[in-house]
Parts: C-alpha cells; sequence; structure tokens
C-alpha cells in the first residue's frame, strides 16, 4: 500500500525537473486524486520528502483535493439506500425481539412478582439490544450480499455535510420501515389474556389473606373457600391445611355440607360430623380429622351464592367463666374423660 501510494504521487510530477519549484503542477487523475486523499487520511504513510510535495498539490488543486466535489442527487441517493437496508433489518429485529420477550417476561414474572408492563418491556429491550450486539454482523453481511449499487464516493466526499445527512435519512427511514414491520408479533398476542392473569393473581392474593384471617378470628385448626361454576363447588383458598391435597376437592352443588349451604344460602354449624348424612369422610387427610364444621355463604350484590367458606375443628381454648370456645365447661369435660377411664378399668 505505501509503495503504490508513494509510486502513484511521484508519478504527478513525473518528467519535472525541479519539483518544488512555483509553477502549478499539472492536473491530476482520478485515480490519483484518491490515493493523495488516501495519503492525506493516513499521514503516518506518508514520508518525511512527501510531505512538501503534498502541500503544493493541494495549494494548486483546492477545487479537487482537500475540498472534495459534491455528489450527485443520484449519489446521494445510493448512499441513503445503502445505509437504510441493513437498518430495516436492525428494526425488524429490535422489535420483534423486544415484543415477544417483553409479553413472555409479562405473563410470568409480571404475574409471579407483580411487576408492570413497562418494566416487562424494558427489560424486554434490553434483551433486544443484546441481542443487536450478537447479530449486528450477520445483518450487515446479508445486506452485502444484496449487491446494492454503489454511490462510488471518495473518502473526503463522505464528510460532506450533504452525504452524511443522506446517510442519516437513510438510517431513520430504514429503522422506522424496520420496527414498523417487526410489530407483526402483536398481531398472535393476546393481551386481555395477561391482564386477567394479573387481576387473578392479585384476587388469589387478597382471598388467600381473608381465609387465614378468617381462621385466626373463628378459631379453627382450617378454614376452606369454595367457588361456586355452574353446578359444581371447588375448594381454590386453603389456609392451615396442605393446599395440594385440598385443591383436589370438586363437588357437585346440593352435595355434602359445603354443597348443601351453596344450593340453600343457609350457613350450617355442625358440632359432630358423624352424625351429619351429608359429611364425606374420603377428604380426610392423612393426619388430619375433621370433627366440626361451619360453612357460610358468600354472595354477591343480587344475592347469590357466589362461594361458601367453611371452617373445620373448632380449637378448645379458656375463656372467662371457665369455659371453653365450644360452650363447654371445663370441669365437666374433665369428669366425663375421668368416667369413661374407669369404665374401661371395670371392662
Amino acid at each position: 500500500m505505501f509503495a503504490r501510494s508513494t509510486f502513484r504521487a511521484s508519478a504527478l510530477f513525473r518528467g519535472r525537473r525541479r519539483p518544488f519549484s512555483s509553477s502549478p503542477p499539472s492536473s491530476p487523475s482520478e485515480s490519483q486524486i484518491e490515493t493523495l486523499e488516501a495519503l492525506q487520511s493516513n499521514p503516518s504513510l506518508i514520508p518525511k520528502e512527501m510531505v512538501p510535495l503534498l502541500t503544493q498539490v493541494s495549494k494548486a488543486h483546492p477545487d479537487i483535493i482537500g475540498n472534495a466535489a459534491e455528489p450527485s442527487v443520484r449519489q446521494l441517493q445510493l448512499v441513503a439506500l445503502g445505509q437504510a437496508v441493513p437498518f430495516v433489518g436492525f428494526g425488524i429485529m429490535d422489535n420483534m425481539i423486544m415484543i415477544l420477550s417483553g409479553d413472555y417476561i409479562d405473563m410470568t414474572l409480571g404475574v409471579v412478582f407483580g411487576i408492570s408492563t413497562l418494566c416487562a418491556a424494558a427489560i424486554g429491550n434490553i434483551m433486544s439490544d443484546l441481542a443487536g450486539v450478537g447479530l449486528g454482523t450477520v445483518i450487515e453481511d446479508f445486506a452485502a450480499k444484496l449487491g446494492l449499487p454503489e454511490p462510488r464516493v471518495s473518502s473526503a466526499q463522505m464528510k460532506l455535510r450533504s452525504v452524511r445527512f443522506a446517510g442519516q435519512a437513510g438510517c431513520a427511514a430504514g429503522i422506522t420501515v424496520g420496527c414498523i414491520i417487526g410489530m407483526f408479533p402483536l398481531l398472535f398476542i393476546d393481551s386481555k389474556k395477561i391482564e386477567k392473569k394479573k387481576k387473578e393473581a392479585a384476587l388469589d392474593g387478597i382471598f388467600l389473606d381473608v381465609v387465614n384471617e378468617a381462621k385466626e378470628l373463628v378459631g379453627a385448626e382450617a378454614t376452606t373457600l369454595f367457588i361456586v361454576e355452574g353446578d359444581i363447588i371447588y375448594a381454590k383458598y386453603v389456609g392451615g391445611m396442605k393446599s395440594a391435597h385440598i385443591k383436589e376437592i370438586r363437588i357437585p352443588v346440593g352435595k355434602g355440607i359445603a354443597g348443601r349451604v351453596a344450593l340453600t344460602g343457609e350457613p350450617a354449624l355442625i358440632y359432630d360430623v358423624r352424625n351429619e348424612p351429608d359429611f364425606n369422610s374420603k377428604f380426610d387427610s392423612e393426619g388430619f380429622i375433621t370433627r366440626s364444621m361451619l360453612c357460610i355463604p358468600v354472595v354477591d350484590g343480587e344475592g347469590k351464592v357466589i362461594g361458601v367458606v367453611q371452617a373445620i375443628n373448632k380449637v378448645a381454648s379458656k375463656v372467662a367463666g371457665g369455659r371453653d370456645r365450644e360452650g363447654e365447661p371445663e370441669g365437666k369435660r374433665r369428669r366425663r374423660k375421668v368416667r369413661r377411664e374407669r369404665e374401661k378399668e371395670c371392662c
């Protein structure tokens, strides 16, 4: 490169006895102009003895060397086209990845942790930017294979304001078109589904807090909220028991104690479920036995039963007057226990 540039620059003054005379040199050819521009943009390639030569040529032809000629309209259009095409690819990739990743994050982390849609979109934007860094070279190589016509502008012309503006306009047009095309995943995304999931997650948290508070309020070992869905009630919110077991319970309306309350809308207080014909013991889990039960209907503004709150096994605790929370005097309970032990000894 250095040898060729030096040879071409020397050819400008070939045949001249006084290379540094005051007379102006002859007009250089196009290839010689490009060589001089390359040497001007890379001063490290110029030997010390060539510096005066290049300075004299630049002064003799200021309209060609140093001040590049304005490119034609066709050249500016090709500059804009060359910048626009790769940015169309960037826009498609950026918007598509941001929308898809943001939607997935909103549907998963957004529901679990309650982050906003804007926060999910911001995380998706980070992911699309990272993908742009990794795939940038691939897009540029693909655009180069399209065989677009070259604008044929010199390095000096590339620094002109008109050329730079044409390149920026091409970038802006390309990225705009690409982003519009990259919005096509929105045609297949159900935004209402995400909002529904978020509302369900919020209601789950509220109802679970209500069930746990009800358990402490009434002094029960466990509480369950049954939801009425058509002709079926199912246990969804549980407090005090293993939810994995409780969530399997699905009861027809009118069957069982909770199903009867859902049908009639009347509360039920059962002191001993063994004497209740509607009680089904198959729902008791290992290590948990139902003894007493309280079921209260949950109604909406129109008086329609939409759920049943069930409290199981009243927890006995001392209160004023020597009675437990089930209403039986403590002394009477103790005497009955002693009598049963004596009966066992006699038998």
